[in-house]
């Protein structure tokens, strides 16, 4: 057992123990994920201040410096740490900030790195509360003075897992000028979606997953048999994808068909709230339920089965709010499942009315063949996945950048095609730029299902805001890296992780 591996129960009884012999204790914080000559100084610094270095980390799951870190998990960073000579003590923190450490521990000195000297250093945004934790324990904050490094670099450069996108990005920014020029008109964008007024109209989908153990085959029949364990409801189709845009835009509102009032309540708890929502009740309308078996061992799917009309509801309430209101919004982005929402009259009058569209039309296993993205005669911007193009443009075997350019797509302004773990290819009309095809940015998915909304929903938000196709389709990149690793729709793309990831990649 390592003894400078300590747990936090223990660290007021250290604390209590050193502070009677008369022993000064120095704290530092961090992920430490990648240890360099910066942290090592870092380290003889802070030893320099007192007797006993104790380092805390920050855990796993409240490192938010892009979808692939930490590279080392917590357990590893610590053992590094603790191998250290100059380093006392190491213990993995429980909480986003330092501060619980520090009161558990009282320390006379908290050390911070020279980054954290400026505000802008300060990313997580904990330091103001850990400064006043320290100075009420009667310690102060430090800054260390050592030469700054960035472990994020060091990753990104000798790392080629860690930065999938790494030979692509040295391919198309030419020098740090360029980098930096695109970080800021990426916020730039981001500031002119918060007033972007959005419709987002589409499906609701509940998707259930049934965790399960294989069993095997029975001896009589030549089916797979498993035990169930336990059961999962996601709210899936366009909620995730409207949940997503909430969180850049300021103005949007969501429109979709529902059974019931029952169903309402349930929905408005699980969307965003600052979303207006207007759903629509259609009495022959059946909520659309997915049901995966997954197994509880390797999250692997199993098979799944529908249950859902697939008919075509015309429903006059959702026509006569589109008639009146579709001129109100900049952009109306639609979520095409094929269940049957999106009729010849649905499309026409958007296709109509609206002043900019965006189209997400998918083919699946309940609408193989008949929902295509054809049915759109035009588009502002479609994105679709690379067989659901083939389909549409009836063409199997001409290569994806020569397919972007077919003549049957000249009414589509911007495209875009996911393409699984080949990433995906941009074309806009307005870009100095024919194409780019960009690589997937994340190979360890635990769960593919809405990777490829994800995109969209970054893709569809950003899009007329600018025209930059590098910008476009990082973005989006980082938003499906981040949801494939998300079981199911447990949680929601934050926009600053997006922000972080984009940084992280780009240094």
């Amino acid at each position: 057992m390592n003894s400078k591996l300590l747990k936090k129960k223990q660290l007021k009884l250290y604390s209590i123990k050193f502070k009677k012999q008369k022993k000064k204790i120095i704290l530092v914080h961090g992920v430490f994920d990648v240890i360099h000559l910066g942290h090592i100084s870092h380290f003889k610094e802070a030893k320099s201040y007192g007797d006993i270095l104790v380092v805390s980390i920050t855990p796993d799951k409240f490192v938010k410096k892009g979808f692939n870190k930490p590279y080392f998990d917590e357990l590893q960073r610590a053992q590094f740490l603790s191998s250290l000579e100059i380093i006392d003590y190491v213990v993995v923190n429980d909480g986003k900030s330092s501060t619980s450490i520090i009161n558990e521990l009282k320390p006379s000195i908290y050390c911070k790195g020279p980054d954290y000297s400026k505000k802008s250093g300060d990313i997580a945004g904990n330091l103001g509360a850990e400064k006043n934790a320290v100075e009420k324990c009667g310690g102060k904050l430090v800054f260390t003075k050592g030469k700054l490094y960035s472990s994020t670099k060091i990753l990104n450069n000798n790392f080629e897992d860690f930065n999938l996108g790494k030979k692509k990005i040295d391919e198309i920014y030419k020098n740090q000028t360029d980098r930096i020029g695109s970080l800021n008109e990426f916020s730039r964008t981001l500031n002119k979606v918060k007033n972007e007024k959005i419709l987002v109209i589409g499906e609701i989908i509940f998707d259930v997953y049934n965790h399960s153990t294989q069993l095997g085959t029975p001896s009589k029949e030549n089916i797979l048999s498993v035990k169930f364990e336990n059961k999962k409801i996601y709210f899936g189709g366009t909620i995730p994808v409207v949940n997503t845009i909430a969180e850049i835009s300021r103005n949007v509102t969501f429109a979709s068909l529902i059974k019931s009032k029952s169903i309402h309540k349930i929905l408005k708890k699980n969307i965003n709230q600052a979303i207006k929502t207007k759903f629509f009740y259609e009495k022959n309308y059946k909520d659309i339920f997915k049901t995966r078996f997954i197994d509880i061992n390797n999250r692997k799917k199993f098979f799944e089965y529908y249950d859902f009309n697939n008919i075509e509801y015309f429903n006059s309430a959702l026509k006569n709010f589109l008639n009146k209101n579709l001129r109100k919004f900049d952009k109306v982005i639609i979520c095409d499942f094929g269940h049957g929402l999106f009729n010849s009259e649905i499309i026409n009058l958007i296709q109509k009315k609206a002043k900019f569209i965006c189209a997400n039309i998918q083919t699946n296993s309940g609408n193989r063949g008949f929902n295509l993205f054809t049915k759109y005669s035009k588009l502002d911007l479609l994105c679709v996945d690379e067989p659901e193009l083939r389909l549409g443009l009836k063409e199997k075997y001409i290569p994806i950048n020569k397919l972007i350019k077919n003549n049957n797509l000249k009414n589509y302004k911007n495209i875009i095609v996911t393409r699984g773990i080949n990433g995906l290819i941009i074309k806009l009309r307005n870009s100095r730029d024919k194409h780019l095809e960009f690589p997937a940015l994340n190979n360890k998915a635990i769960d593919t299902m809405g990777a490829g909304d994800a995109v969209y929903s970054y893709c569809a938000s950003l899009i007329k805001n600018t025209y930059d196709q590098k910008i476009i389709a990082i973005a989006g990149s980082i938003a499906g890296a981040i949801k494939s690793n998300i079981l199911g729709h447990s949680k929601n793309i934050k926009v600053e992780d997006i922000k972080r990831s984009f940084d992280t990649i780009l240094k």
